[in-house]
């Protein structure tokens, strides 16, 4: 049975059997009618089969959409757009290139030769892809390196050549008015491209700019929520071991429980450092977290080796409750001197039986010296056993070492001090504390600042600044240089000034006169008063000491008529 055109054409008849049938047509019926008859059969079939590709590209690019939809991460889109790209438009060649600091970097390809094209960085203004990216639509040339409608790239041009690529297609990857990018198919030899190629490609453009966002946001959606879920345990991991810290003080572990339990939880070897270097010679292996209180600083909390991250934030969280624990540490500790140094002064100043030696912080056993220092806030030497107190502006210490060797060690630039001992038991140290009290004294009113001496070197110097002695001291002051000083008032001459500067420079008329800035003669004369007051016996060793020091004492301890002077 002779089938019919359209039993033909339902079977997809190819070309040559439509023009068969055609023949066969014209034997029986006529040329003329036949050839118009085939004629309309051929364009016919020729619609259908176009009709057949469109649909089957549509259903090709709805399963590339969806496809596409599936891949999340960039480093497995990417590549599916360029191998969708080349199957799809039947190119040798397809890459595509995002924008990124003001360039199109080339991210993937497909079909290529060579590893040049990718991350070839090319200026927006330049080549295909400028003109891609400007415009913001489809761009084509039949032979790439022979185009002169654009200003060409070096960078581009040499992958071109290693590629052989000629024909070229560029489509933006385009969303919501904002070009992401741009995705390019080539053929190695000249080539036009259809508008229905064009048009083909801008629709997979446009399904790719939809998956790239779409990774892009899942990508930085996992990101954040790899970030929650760290910073999540993070904050768990802190609370526990904040509970484990805190456990820790409430049960009165302080500082050494502290460490202890720092360590247990930090898997690096962990340990405080008082005072941490910072001359640029510490481990550079080693995490140091400063351990603050305010603006004091305590240290640094130390883990050798490299630290995990986890050991960092131990260090982070475990540093401020270290800090506290020191500052209640120190606290307790001034606490306790502060108490033992007030019990120390009660014992040496009053008669009060209470504090006992031992309440002081002594060993009744024990012998003692007690040093009178005159500044309060001196840097002393090191003694043994030493404790130490504020008193009336004075430093109070009491000390193991022997009166004569701290004499003997005490250094040239440490402040003056008075010393007794040794004592035991409490009368004796409060006696020894009288004692080292008036010898400072002695010391002051003698000049000798920054020396230290014994109670038993300055006896009489002592006495003289006893306030029982004092007494003595005005009347021996008056019995013996009265007639000076009434003198010295009658004729307005600093007759006693005059014989304390001749004795302070041994008695030698020169350099007197050179500190009292006067005359030579001057000074005999003045002397020579004072001979017809006192007689020429007052030059002896003996008598010259004795006026020496009444002198020194007068000038040092305020008027010796007053029992509360000085």
């Amino acid at each position: 049975m002779r089938k019919s055109w359209l039993d033909l054409l339902l079977l997809d008849a190819a070309p040559d059997e439509l023009q068969r049938h055609g023949g066969e047509l014209a034997r029986s019926r006529g040329a003329a009618a036949a050839d118009r008859e085939t004629a309309q059969a051929l364009r016919l079939a020729m619609v259908l089969r176009q009709q057949a590709q469109r649909a089957a590209e549509s259903a090709a690019l709805n399963d590339i959409a969806i496809r596409l939809a599936t891949l999340h991460a960039p480093d497995d889109l990417l590549p599916e757009i360029v191998d969708q790209a080349r199957r799809l438009l039947g190119a040798d060649l397809a890459y595509l290139g995002l924008v990124e600091d003001g360039y199109l970097r080339l991210k993937v390809t497909s079909g290529a030769l060579t590893p040049e094209l990718v991350g070839v960085a090319i200026p927006l203004s330049v080549g295909l892809a400028g003109e891609v990216i400007e415009h913001a639509a489809p761009r084509w040339t039949a032979d790439y390196r022979a185009e002169r409608r654009f200003r060409h790239d070096d960078t581009a041009d040499t992958a071109a050549r290693a590629e052989s690529m000629r024909g070229l297609l560029g489509v933006p990857l385009r969303l919501r008015g904002r070009v992401l990018g741009a995705l390019f198919v080539g053929k190695r030899q000249k080539r036009d491209f259809t508008e229905h190629e064009v048009t083909l490609a801008s629709a997979l453009a446009a399904h790719a700019a939809i998956a790239i966002e779409n990774a892009d946001a899942i990508s930085s959606l996992n990101a954040a929520n790899d970030q929650l879920a760290r910073r999540t345990g993070e904050l768990e991991q802190t609370l526990r071991w904040d509970q484990r810290l805190t456990r820790v003080v409430l049960t009165g572990g302080g500082v050494e429980g502290l460490l202890a339990e720092i360590g247990s939880m930090a898997r690096g070897q962990v340990r405080f450092v008082a005072e941490p270097p910072d001359d640029g010679t510490a481990d550079s292996a080693a995490v140091a977290q400063p351990v603050v209180a305010g603006e004091r600083r305590f240290g640094a909390l130390v883990i050798d080796g490299e630290a995990v991250r986890d050991d960092r934030l131990l260090l982070d969280r475990a540093a401020p409750a270290l800090a506290l624990a020191l500052l209640a540490e120190q606290a307790a500790a001034e606490a306790s001197r502060s108490t033992r140094a007030a019990l120390l002064v009660e014992l040496l100043t009053t008669t009060s039986e209470r504090p006992t030696v031992r309440q002081a912080g002594l060993d009744p056993s024990a012998r003692y010296s007690v040093l009178v220092v005159a500044s309060g806030r001196a840097r002393l030497p090191h003694l043994p056993g030493a404790l130490t107190a504020e008193h009336g502006g004075r430093l109070l210490v009491v000390t193991t070492a022997g009166p004569d060797g701290i004499r003997r060690d005490w250094p040239h630039d440490a402040p003056t001090a008075g010393i007794a001992g040794p004592a035991r038991g409490q009368a004796e140290l409060r006696r020894c504390f009288h004692e080292a009290r008036q010898t400072l004294r002695a010391l002051e009113v003698l000049g000798r600042t920054g020396e230290a001496a014994t109670a038993g070197q300055l006896g009489l110097y002592r006495i003289l600044l006893d306030h029982a002695g004092r007494r003595d001291l005005a009347e021996a002051f008056e019995h013996l240089l009265g007639p000076v000083l009434a003198e010295e008032r009658h004729r307005g001459v600093p007759l006693t000034e005059t014989l304390r500067v001749f004795l302070d420079h041994g008695c030698r008329p020169r350099p007197a006169a050179t500190a009292l800035a006067i005359h030579v003669n001057t000074l005999y004369q003045r002397l020579a008063a004072v001979d017809s007051l006192l007689g020429e016996g007052w030059r002896s060793p003996q008598r010259a000491l004795e006026l020496h020091m009444l002198l020194h004492l007068t000038a040092a301890s305020g008027p010796l008529d007053e029992p509360g002077g000085g």
